[in-house]
């Protein structure tokens, strides 16, 4: 995830009461009451402010900070390069790579929340599609968009669980989803290594993406097996505090396990997602005139970045993007300041796209009520 779940949050639920059954409901609705019924009892209730984090305009300062160190140690190591080597001069042709790009990456965001709303349904979240996804535009507005210390995930978490009534399960679905991530993007990098003309013989970047993606794969199984052992995290089902999220985890993981069908819906949705980002990356390449970087290069080496670049050292993964590219996108050919130029250019265009979250997170969100329609209206302002 972007980042870790809010103290807020730590805190418990709120639920929505049941609705009596009659025999005039729609018996799939009354299936999906009896699901919510049933987490909430494993889970526990406890009511919380349904509110966002305060920023901590400090650690956002030293994100950037941080950034701009990253930065200034590859220009150090780089003599060579200068700033001006980092403006292309743009063609009519350049701008329609560019905004193949940001549509690639919107139509990527609709496959990401199509992963989300699979998962959720395996927990019992049943949202409308619609109402999922402008959650996750107005999270990566937050992520990519906005100077805040806590990630666009917070953001997921907080109106998701406001709408259903249940943070933690709202925690344990954007988990699990994001977690899917960690499966998905080390086979696309195996895949692209492989069928990409020698890739696998560049020597230590190919050795490099390659630790990165088994590291990845085993921590992933880690992380799945502790959650849904019953000694993991099935020991802290009924807590209460924040050890009730990892309590849900574990629900979900076993939801989930109980359900291979799907599971392969999620994975195939994932797959398509991230190979979109990967298509977004090669058309940013595109646009600069960089024909070394394949759509397989990008597949290969694009996803060992963004898994080192999400972890919350930077400002959007500014600095270790662009030393990623510089190392693996420089072995096929690719000079100093024009990598550096592709990583600022992903990063431009990852912030443009996610601009169309600006409006589902500044007019707020409408709350859900049990009959599936809006209830009220709660401004997305920090507390």
């Amino acid at each position: 995830m972007d980042s870790e779940a809010p103290d807020d949050l730590a805190g418990g639920s709120t639920s929505e009461p049941v609705e009596t059954v009659t025999g005039h409901e729609d018996p799939e609705r009354v299936q999906q009451q009896s699901e919510r019924a049933e987490a909430l009892a494993e889970i526990g209730e406890h009511p919380v402010p349904e509110r966002l984090p305060a920023n901590d305009w400090r650690r956002t300062v030293v994100r950037l900070l941080v950034s701009m160190l990253f930065l200034a140690i590859l220009f150090w190591r780089l003599p060579d390069v200068s700033l001006g080597d980092l403006v292309p001069v743009f063609s009519s042709a350049a701008v329609g790579w560019l905004l193949l790009a940001v549509a690639v990456h919107l139509v990527a965001y609709l496959l990401q929340t199509l992963r989300w709303a699979q998962v959720s349904d395996a927990l019992g979240i049943h949202l409308p599609f619609r109402r999922l996804t402008s959650h996750l535009l107005a999270g990566e507005f937050v992520s990519n968009a906005l100077p805040t210390s806590f990630g666009g995930d917070v953001i997921r978490v907080v109106r998701q669980g406001a709408d259903v009534g249940d943070y933690a399960d709202s925690f344990a679905a954007t988990s699990l989803e994001r977690l899917t991530g960690w499966f998905v993007l080390p086979m696309l990098s195996v895949i692209g290594i492989v069928l990409g003309a020698g890739l696998i013989s560049l020597g230590t970047p190919t050795s490099i993406a390659i630790a990165i993606d088994v590291v990845t794969l085993v921590a992933l199984g880690v992380i799945l097996w502790a959650a849904g052992h019953p000694r993991g995290a099935g020991r802290l089902v009924g807590r209460s505090g924040w050890r009730r999220y990892l309590g849900a985890v574990h629900l979900g993981v076993v939801a989930v396990r109980e359900r291979p069908g799907r599971v392969i819906g999620v994975v195939s949705a994932g797959l398509a997602f991230q190979l979109l980002q990967c298509v977004s990356v090669w058309a940013c390449g595109q646009a600069l005139g960089l024909y070394e970087v394949t759509l397989f290069a990008a597949m290969a080496f694009f996803p060992p970045t963004a898994i080192i670049q999400n972890f919350p050292l930077t400002l959007g993964g500014l600095g270790v993007r662009e030393a990623a590219f510089v190392l693996y996108f420089g072995a096929l050919g690719v000079a100093d300041e024009e990598a550096i130029a592709l990583g600022l250019c992903v990063y431009f265009v990852f912030v443009l796209a996610s601009l169309a979250g600006a409006p589902a997170f500044v007019i707020g969100r409408r709350r859900y009520g049990t009959d599936g329609h809006n209830a009220e209206t709660t401004p997305a302002t920090p507390g």
